[in-house]
């Protein structure tokens, strides 16, 4: 079965703890199903006695629950696309319908990113197999040590928090071959917060006299857990008065202790305000410029570069040029 109209989504907290869960548990022996599995909601149930002594109509069984169970994965990855092919078998009697999930993890077993791969239906007793097909950025995928595949039930994303997931969790290396069996169940993402993060090293330039302005910088986690979000470069015309334009530039996602150096181009809505402009501020956090200006995260403040400056028109740099020309008969010492 393969499927395009993929999702992503992020999830922490909650969700993790139901892996951990169903992690727990996934390796254990299965008990009786008549005495220890749960049934599927608003569905009768029939005790063994009463089973003997008056006649059972088939609808009114309970059908018995149990988590599905990955085999036959094969992971593949070409540029930005990862194709996933897996197979799903149903061990119980009820119908496994839901979503198929994939989580990121990094060298620490923190969750980097949840992936949605797509909608599945099995029913009792069968399997099947799924191809499915997503785009994973060179920042996620290279800090990517394993990944870890699950089913949530219809109707609730990957990210829900609300339910467990339906299947047993099965832990992979990228190329999609078996993790190892010791691995730690993976821990709930921690929130970004400003402290948590450092920039430094920062150089805003500009193209000629046109309007292309870029930014280069280097941001720094410095906390215990991963941290992800953007830079935000805004503008001001003083010390103390309110941002005149502001920028989000630069993406990251990084394990604690790590840094990256990001370049990206700096846009805002008026290109003549870069004449207005004296002091620039970069900051980075969880929603880049979405994010109030607070204290606590002061960011790094420092003079607009004196060679940057709104851009000229074309035509008047060519006159501009013409005018400083010296005439061809003329010569200059």
């Amino acid at each position: 079965m393969t499927r395009g109209d993929q999702r992503r989504g992020h999830a922490w907290g909650v969700l993790f703890l139901g892996l951990a869960v169903a992690w727990a548990t996934g390796c254990k022996k299965e008990p009786p199903a008549e005495a220890a599995s749960p049934v599927d909601a608003g569905v009768a149930t029939v005790s063994v006695a009463d089973a003997g002594t008056r006649r059972v109509y088939a609808e009114t069984v309970a059908k018995v629950v149990k988590p599905l169970r990955f085999s036959d994965v094969v992971i593949a990855r070409q540029g930005l696309r990862v194709d996933v092919t897996y197979t799903l078998a149903n061990p119980g009697t009820a119908q496994g319908r839901g979503d198929a999930c994939m989580t990121l993890l990094d060298e620490q077993g923190h969750p980097i990113e949840v992936v949605h791969l797509g909608g599945i239906v099995v029913k009792g007793g069968l399997e099947d197999t799924f191809e499915d097909h997503v785009t994973v950025a060179d920042l996620q995928w290279s800090q990517t040590r394993t990944v870890l595949l699950f089913t949530m039930p219809y109707r609730h994303l990957c990210d829900s928090t609300s339910r467990s997931p339906t299947s047993e969790p099965l832990r992979l290396l990228p190329s999609g071959k078996p993790a190892a069996a010791d691995l730690a169940v993976p821990a709930p993402r921690k929130e970004t917060k400003p402290e948590d993060l450092q920039v430094y090293d920062i150089e805003v330039t500009q193209e000629g006299t046109l309007s292309s302005y870029a930014i280069r910088y280097r941001v720094k986690n410095v906390s215990d857990h991963r941290a992800s979000g953007s830079g935000c470069l805004r503008a001001y015309g003083g010390q103390d008065t309110r941002a005149i334009e502001e920028s989000n530039v630069g993406n990251f996602d990084l394990a604690p202790g790590a840094s990256v150096t990001l370049t990206d181009a700096i846009t805002f809505q008026e290109d003549k305000h870069w004449d207005t402009v004296t002091l620039l501020r970069l900051f980075a956090s969880h929603f880049g410029c979405g994010d109030e200006e607070e204290s606590e995260n002061p960011g790094f403040s420092f003079d607009k570069p004196a060679g940057v400056r709104s851009p000229v028109e074309e035509e008047a740099a060519d006159d501009e040029a013409e005018d400083d020309a010296a005439p061809a008969d003329e010569v200059t010492e």
